[in-house]
């Protein structure tokens, strides 16, 4: 899914429903309009007694009214021995019958789900069948469920059930844990209107007053990526290189708009092929990829036919991607859900990557989702609330930290072994068509990288916060020069440390080298020779790390000054003190308040191999006070805040 969140690139509003997703905007007022907590009905109805086989949906829509009729055949598996089956029903839906055998039989619909008894026991491993009819006027729990709008020739009526939404207009097992395994849809509406939908269309047929268009699947798919949509659309076809054959692009689009979704469709036809170089074979190469357009602010990746508000170059390429992530392999928590939105964000940031980019786009956009992403001290990229819609599609943090927690392994880990270990993953036979944790992710990446992940993760993933660096620096026009590395933690109670592999750029007239530096603790100090003058040192150039609000000083060593940077300031309970020093020395600590009483002093030695002193100031009285630094030859003087 893809919506639109406002961020700021390099200092200008992007506004373009081409360009990046975003709408702060429309997050708030979707807050607004959503109970705060969702409680989802698949929590309380017992669904987990049967595994999905087979279903076929029948419905009958008049897109003029927001109305839904129609019956739902559920063929199903029995995993343990049961006395009835539940789905889940919203109680706004009316249920007209349930023929079980031929037969209709008794149920129980209430408390949002329907209860069907069996008349006997049934035992685990039989493979039984339920039709319910039914009909109502759905009202949306989701992003939309099922919505209705006026078009400029027409009306559109279009379903979104993630990620809590399919119970609301159909009857279905609403979980993350089992796919029906292949699936018939009959849409039935007036002549002169379409239907989008899932697979491939079977046929069109008509009694001269409808028309019913019969779309099928043969692949799994989670209920919440069915979709349909229906409108006065124009059909576009178009054909995408897959190997040797080629991948049907069948698209709905609103008559208006038909030459912007040819231009838009045809763009993205290299980013298909980039995919499947990637990622492997599209996963619905036999049946087909295309859009329906309709009037939510953004896209929802249905299962081989995204629902897209426009044809938008970054909108399509997202919705594409999630065809591998998010429906051939599916979170199997919405805790999980940045396996299907950062990746999709970030593989929609790869069409840039690799391929021509003159106006360095890919750059800009790194820029300014790093600077979405650290716009706020913390949050984790881990979702602990599912119950709060707009926490498990939060732009910020499920899209685009998401995104940046890929880009940053690929460049920890290095590009070979990323993604070799991304298409691992995406071609894992024990996963493909099924559901995965974040933690499958991270066996394949450790596989590929023969590393381990579980320090990243626990800081990037579970953790909140992002690193803000400090850095002295010097060179002594020798060829020496001398980097003392500090960090600190933008949300120190989550995450004090984060261990990364930190790259610097040292400039000179003409000349230039890269170092990495592997950031393991505070206060490291790096010495180097490098055979051309130093002029300026550059933190991340090339935009790898997740990090804000840094600081870089270049300093000189004259006679009698201590040189340091004290941070933070104001400070809460710990006061750090980064010394630039080459000498190895006994450095004395005096804090003194504004009456000059010494507070506090302690002495210590510096080694000059490392850098940073931690002054414990948890338990002085807020105020203003001075902090003295002397060793035997220098002096340092610097005003401090206590909060």
């Amino acid at each position: 899914m893809k919506i639109y969140f406002l961020f700021l690139l390099a200092g200008t509003a992007i506004s373009s429903v081409a360009q990046m997703p975003d709408i702060a905007g429309y997050l708030n007022d979707m807050k607004k309009e959503m109970p705060a907590q969702k409680s989802t009905v698949f929590q309380t109805a017992p669904t987990g007694n049967y595994d999905l086989q087979y279903q076929r949906c029948r419905w009958h829509i008049e897109p003029d009214t927001l109305f839904i009729s129609g019956s739902i055949y559920t063929s199903y598996t029995l995993t343990e021995d049961a006395e009835h089956i539940y789905f889940d029903m919203s109680d706004l839906l009316v249920v007209d019958s349930v023929m079980y055998h031929g037969s209709a039989v008794a149920y129980v619909h209430a408390d949002n789900a329907l209860e069907i008894p069996f008349p006997a026991t049934l035992a685990a491993g039989v493979t039984d069948s339920v039709t319910v009819f039914y009909h109502g006027v759905p009202t949306g729990t989701g992003f939309g469920s099922f919505e209705r709008e006026e078009t400029e020739t027409g009306y559109c009526l279009w379903t979104l059930s993630e990620p809590y939404g399919a119970s609301d207009w159909w009857p279905c097992k609403q979980t993350l844990n089992d796919k029906v395994d292949s699936l018939d849809v009959y849409v039935t509406v007036p002549v002169g209107y379409k239907s989008g939908g899932p697979g491939l269309l079977q046929e069109i047929t008509t009694d001269g007053i409808h028309d019913t268009w019969h779309w099928k699947t043969q692949y799994p798919m989670a209920t919440y990526l069915l979709g349909i949509a229906v409108s006065n659309y124009a059909e576009i076809t178009l054909y995408a290189p897959h190997h040797e054959d080629s991948v049907l692009f069948y698209n709905l689009v609103y008559p208006e708009d038909s030459v912007s979704a040819v231009d838009g469709i045809s763009a993205i036809i290299p980013s298909f092929v980039l995919y499947t170089e990637i990622y492997g074979d599209y996963p619905y190469a036999d049946e087909k990829y295309g859009h329906m357009q309709f009037g939510w602010g953004g896209g929802m990746e249905h299962q081989t036919m995204s629902s897209v508000t426009n044809f938008g170059y970054d909108l399509l390429n997202h919705e594409m991607a999630h065809q591998w992530f998010g429906d051939k392999i599916t979170c199997a928590s919405w805790q999980d859900i940045w396996l299907n939105e950062g990746f999709a964000s970030y593989s929609s940031w790869l069409c840039y990557d690799f391929k021509e980019d003159p106006e360095h786009y890919y750059e800009a956009w790194l820029k300014g989702t790093r600077n979405t992403v650290t716009s706020q001290p913390g949050g984790s990229v881990f979702v602990y609330d599912t119950t709060e819609v707009s926490r498990i599609f939060d732009g910020r943090l499920t899209y685009y930290k998401g995104a940046w927690l890929l880009h940053m392994l690929r460049h920890q880990l290095g590009d070979t072994a990323f993604f070799n270990g991304i298409l691992h993953y995406i071609t894992d036979p024990a996963l493909v068509y099924g559901f995965v944790h974040t933690d499958d992710l991270i066996a394949h990446l450790e596989a590929a990288a023969d590393t381990s992940l579980t320090t990243f993760f626990n800081e990037w993933f579970y953790g909140e916060g992002y690193p803000q660096y400090r850095i002295m620096w010097n060179d002594d026009a020798d060829g020496h020069v001398r980097i003392a590395l500090s960090q600190e933690s933008s949300m120190p109670s989550s995450v004090s440390f984060f261990h990364m592999d930190v790259p610097v750029r040292l400039k000179g007239e003409t000349d230039s080298l890269d170092v990495v530096i592997k950031h393991t603790a505070n206060g490291q100090v790096v010495l180097l020779n490098v055979p051309f003058e130093v002029k300026e040192l550059l933190l991340d150039p090339d935009l790898t790390l997740l990090h804000a609000q840094d600081s870089i000083v270049q300093v000189d060593l004259p006679p009698g000054v201590i040189k340091a940077s004290v941070f933070p300031n104001p400070a809460d309970d710990v006061l750090h003190i980064q010394l630039f020093e080459s000498d190895a020395d006994t450095y004395t600590f005096t804090l003194f308040n504004a009456a000059s009483d010494a507070v506090m002093r302690n002495s210590t030695f510096i080694s000059g191999q490392e850098s940073l002193v931690n002054l414990d100031v948890s338990a002085l009285p807020s105020g203003v006070y001075v902090l003295f630094i002397e060793n035997s030859s220098r002096q340092f003087i610097q005003k401090c805040i206590v909060k």
